[in-house]
């Protein structure tokens, strides 16, 4: 009798924790319908974020987004972060440049859109990029910015479909419209054709499947559904109910293997070659996971999947998921100081961040809810005050490009130990994308 009472009682505390550690997440899905009042109400729940004061001194938001675009788009002083003529990429110094490149061409492509610019080298750069790389004889795919690896063509196809949009809605140039829209189609197609082993989508041929690039898929297809589904010169509804079942599939399969949990937004990193769950969440599998929600919800008209993407934004804000302190983002490398530069991926660590901070700004713009507004206020702070370096690594202040390099850790934490990853291409890329978000 009192081994039961025991395992009542420690069944009851168990229950307790479980609750407290996620009360509002469960109470956020649990019988939402697709009212949108019902949607504002939940996602205002989201955790409240203070925006730290800004340094004496320090460049506008508007300023140093402005002078770290013209050092990516290359500024001359052959800087790590520049990009290349002779090849159309960037960051030839890291084997992470292919995919980053794609990270790069996004950045880009959403300051033009969010700036309203017609700016010519924007143009140019797209041009280059495009008429270097579209057919690479030595790849496995060999066309339309594909590859064995299905995670890096699915960041080149949101690159794509992005600057489609750019071109259509921004510079009125339907046949460039047209010329990017079908390479984002095409590598979706060929992502969502790809030999899945246990089911899923793989991150590589013949590798198991993982999540970010299930989630990346279901981004892209809903992406393109949306843009097709839409009044004007691409509408297509059939194909866009196609790319909408596609999407929804892949979201399924990643409930089904439970690698996403739309109640507490957590996300398990993929499958082992037996198909085991492995690893754990970081920013960029939040964030692409509570994109590709927004982006299905907003295909489907169905509100309440932007209560589910707010699921992840809340799990990765909470003090228990480890990817933020005070509100302000971090890896969870970034605990112990120097830990990060010992990994053996430490230079696709600063692309991810970004990544999150895209997903808020298109979780934003869905729901019209300016709750997350100071998240964002905060991240663009934290950048300005942190991580601005220049030519040396030593603290830049962004009155030119060459001072207006950004190293990888934002908070601010340990001083100069913090930022032993240095200045990279994808802490450029997450910078600007930071900058970009709280622009008018």
């Amino acid at each position: 009798m009192r081994v039961r009472i025991r395992r009542l009682l420690f069944t009851f505390v168990l229950c307790v924790i479980v609750l407290l550690a996620f009360p509002i997440a469960l109470e956020a899905v649990d019988g939402v319908g697709s009212d949108p009042s019902t949607v504002r109400s939940l996602v205002s729940r989201l955790p409240h974020v203070r925006v730290p004061r800004l340094d004496a001194g320090a460049p506008t938001f508007s300023d140093a987004a402005r002078e770290g675009v013209d050092e990516l788009l290359g500024s001359g002083d052959g800087s790590i972060v520049g990009w290349r003529y002779e090849t159309g990429l960037w960051g030839g110094h890291i084997k992470a440049n292919w995919w980053q490149s794609a990270l790069a061409t996004l950045t880009l492509v959403r300051y033009a859109e969010r700036t309203r610019s017609l700016d010519p080298r924007f143009e140019a750069v797209l041009e280059r990029i495009y008429a270097r790389n579209i057919y690479k004889p030595r790849s496995t795919a060999r066309q339309d910015f594909a590859n064995e690896f299905m995670d890096d063509t699915g960041w080149w196809g949101q690159a794509w479909l992005e600057a489609s949009r750019y071109e259509l809605d921004v510079r009125h140039d339907l046949a460039e419209a047209t010329r990017f829209l079908r390479v984002a189609e095409w590598d979706a197609a060929y992502i969502n054709a790809a030999p899945r082993i246990c089911g899923g989508i793989p991150w590589a041929l013949n590798r198991p499947p993982d999540a970010v690039t299930s989630a990346e898929f279901i981004t892209l297809a809903a992406g393109l559904a949306s843009y097709l589904d839409a009044p004007g010169p691409f509408h297509d509804p059939q194909r866009a109910a196609a790319l909408i079942r596609q999407a929804s599939d892949a979201l399924i399969w990643l409930e089904d293997e439970r690698l996403v949990d739309l109640r507490t937004g957590a996300v398990i990193d993929g499958l082992t070659s037996s198909c085991q769950r492995t690893g754990g969440a970081m920013t960029y599998t939040e964030g692409e996971m509570a994109d590709a929600l927004v982006r299905l919800g907003s295909a489907l008209h169905d509100p309440v999947y932007y209560t589910y993407a707010a699921n992840f934004f809340r799990y990765a804000l909470s003090w228990y998921s480890h990817l933020s302190v005070h509100g302000v983002l971090q890896e969870r490398c970034e605990d112990r100081p120097t830990t990060c530069a010992r990994l053996g991926y430490r230079l696709d660590l600063p692309a991810f961040k970004g990544i999150f901070v895209n997903a808020v700004v298109d979780w934003t713009a869905a729901t019209g809810s300016r709750v997350l507004i100071p998240f964002l206020r905060a991240q663009a702070t934290a950048v300005v005050d942190h991580a601005i370096r220049g030519p040396d690594g030593t603290p830049g202040d962004c009155r030119t490009p060459q001072t207006c390099q950004f190293a990888f850790n934002w908070t601010g934490r340990y001083g100069d130990r913090s930022d032993a990853v240095g200045v990279t291409l994808g802490g450029q890329e997450s910078a600007i994308d930071a900058l970009t978000a709280v622009l008018p």
